[in-house]
């Protein structure tokens, strides 16, 4: 435990503005991917990941994000009863809800009036947070131009091309296992010189 370093305290001013996410789906694969382009987008975006809708209301009360995007099909609690319990306690925060069969709630969606985004439509729902976030930073934010690499799980080979890799792979769950994988080599296209 002597070993343990201690972080240099930073203000959010040297850093640019600090946003805070609230990402709540059950599963954790999704979860983890949408954290991964979620910072990718948003380069002063913090993300707190909640695996059911009770730790979703619970980081929501305690963290206090600006920003909520919420699975619909949650255990404990739904995406929006969740997103209605947050927007009693909070009400400037700025919520959202995401479902893979977005024909079956759109009814409920839009009479609770929280923007419903498909699940496999994922850019929608990272257009509208990029919004979110410049507005929640008052336009201070610059736009990311993010460096991506080609990563390759080193203990299953699955591969993704993303400037900041997940924490854990998709596929096999192994942590910190990301390595540089080569580009692979086409024919067709001419190299830049």
């Amino acid at each position: 435990m002597e070993d343990l370093a201690v972080l240099p305290h930073s203000s959010p001013s040297e850093h640019g503005p600090r946003l805070q996410l609230l990402l709540a789906d059950g599963d954790a694969q999704m979860r983890s991917l949408l954290a991964t382009c979620a910072r990718d987008r948003v380069e002063a975006i913090a993300v707190l990941e909640a695996e059911d809708g009770a730790e979703a209301v619970q980081l929501g009360l305690q963290q206090r994000p600006q920003i909520a995007l919420l699975d619909i099909n949650m255990q404990k609690l739904g995406g929006i009863e969740v997103a209605l319990a947050l927007r009693e306690l909070q009400p400037q925060m700025r919520l959202a809800v995401q479902t893979a069969d977005p024909h079956t709630h759109r009814d409920v969606a839009c009479a609770n009036r929280p923007p419903l985004f498909d699940k496999l439509e994922r850019d929608r729902s990272l257009g509208w947070l990029e919004v979110q976030a410049q507005s929640c930073a008052g336009g201070q934010l610059q736009p990311r131009l993010p460096q991506k690499r080609n990563l390759e799980c080193s203990s299953c080979g699955y591969g993704i091309f993303c400037s900041t890799p997940p924490e854990r792979c998709p596929m096999c769950q192994a942590e910190d296992a990301w390595i540089d994988a080569p580009w692979p080599f086409r024919r067709d296209v001419e190299p830049v010189v």
